[in-house]
């Protein structure tokens, strides 16, 4: 079996943007790329990104998703030389994992040519990563709000008709997803609920309205950040230096470390919040980098080499 090259592009994706745990999220201008070419054997190469730590063999996450997408759908794939160039930093809260497994489920469809469906990737996606709201953005692009139901997930694309930059602060903090999920509370008081569903209201609402005013409000959370802050304890910190530098809202991205401040104007006015966190951080002894992006409307990309 042999096939013609070629490369799939994923975005980066924040998901939650404050108060919508499990349910919000959003892709970024941040894109790994996979190169796929015909090879006698199944190879992996990684370049950028945690291409240092991160396993070429059975264990890599890439391969694994190829291989249990196979199974799942009863195809025969032919073998390939994978060439990953990471951008998206790992364990940083914007969406590394699921960039890496629906990148992994688009090369099992075209391969074994199976002719899955949207649904049947946001399916199987959101079952190996166990939540959906970072794989929706990351396969179809843009703001998206997400529901698990019977397995499926139902999603609806959230417009976004005024512009917005992203300042972002990526810690050289790790926040493995795993040990940032077990601190969130499993029970909440109804108070607390009733909090983050004003919240979470409100921020769709002003995202589709572009009324970004309320956006400070609109991103707050007593969910999962205040239990996350135990892990992070610089995080206030990143918060107060982010808002009193211009921005709009901020949040934890994902199950952190990155934190990402919602702005209303170009990329000079994320650099500058970007940076005031930056300086916030090295006051309080924590190291990172700061970063500009932006939403991306576009989600995961096949292109023929």
């Amino acid at each position: 079996m042999t096939f013609a090259p070629f490369t799939v592009y994923v975005p980066a994706t924040s998901a939650n943007l404050g108060p919508g745990f499990d349910t919000l999220g959003m892709a970024v201008d941040i894109v790994n790329t996979v190169r796929v070419e015909p090879s006698p054997q199944w190879e992996i190469s990684l370049v950028g990104e945690g291409a240092d730590r991160l396993p070429t063999g059975d264990r890599n996450v890439l391969y694994r998703t190829v291989m249990q997408a196979a199974r799942r759908w009863g195809v025969e794939l032919p073998t390939a030389k994978l060439r990953c160039e990471h951008t998206v930093p790992l364990a940083r809260g914007l969406g590394s994992s699921s960039a890496t497994i629906v990148a992994g489920l688009l090369i099992a469809d075209r391969l074994g040519k199976a002719g899955r469906t949207t649904d049947d990737l946001l399916a199987f996606g959101a079952e190996l990563e166990g939540h959906p709201d970072n794989v929706t953005p990351a396969l179809l692009g843009g703001v998206q709000a997400c529901a698990l139901v019977d397995g499926r997930v139902v999603h609806a694309q959230v417009p976004l008709p005024r512009a917005l930059t992203l300042a972002l602060y990526v810690p050289d903090l790790h926040m493995p997803t795993r040990e940032a999920r077990q601190v969130v509370p499993r029970k909440l008081d109804i108070h607390d609920a009733v909090y983050n569903l004003s919240r979470a209201c409100l921020l769709v609402t002003a995202l589709a309205s572009g009324d970004l005013d309320v956006l400070k409000v609109a991103t707050e959370d007593m969910i999962h950040q205040p239990a996350r802050a135990r892990l992070f304890p610089s995080m206030p910190v990143l918060f107060h230096a982010a808002l009193a530098a211009g921005a709009l809202g901020v949040y934890l991205s994902g199950a952190g470390s990155t934190i990402a401040a919602f702005v209303s104007g170009g990329s000079a006015d994320a650099q500058r919040v970007a940076d005031a966190m930056a300086d916030a951080a090295s006051r309080d002894g924590l190291t990172g980098r700061p970063m500009v992006a932006s939403v991306r409307e576009q989600g995961a990309t096949i292109e023929e080499i």
